[in-house]
């Protein structure tokens, strides 16, 4: 069974349609641009490493079965945007891509 590998990035892609008034959220807490993360026209570029990194088969096997191991470090954006027309939405839980 193939092991999953982690990555650090620094980069997220900005959805389509994320346009207007952006409010950025790393692991649920408030984000700002100039401070923790610069914005291109396609990516939201963090100056801090976000990272993925999955528990593979093994980890998970030790913890199932003696109580410990290495849990999950995955970094979540959640970006909210009122448009220009004033209308709200939601892109959750986007994760960072590979440098």
């Amino acid at each position: 069974m193939a092991r999953k590998q982690g990555f650090v990035g620094h980069r997220v892609p900005r959805p389509e349609g994320a346009v207007g008034r952006l409010e950025v959220y790393l692991n649920g807490h408030p984000v700002a641009e100039g401070v923790d993360y610069d914005l291109t026209d396609d990516h939201l570029v963090f100056r801090e490493a976000l990272h993925n990194q999955a528990t593979g088969f093994l980890g998970r096997l030790q913890m199932t079965t003696v109580g410990i191991g290495v849990y999950d470090k995955v970094d979540s954006v959640d970006i909210h945007v009122t448009t220009p027309e004033g209308a709200f939405r939601m892109f959750p839980n986007l994760k960072a891509i590979p440098d």
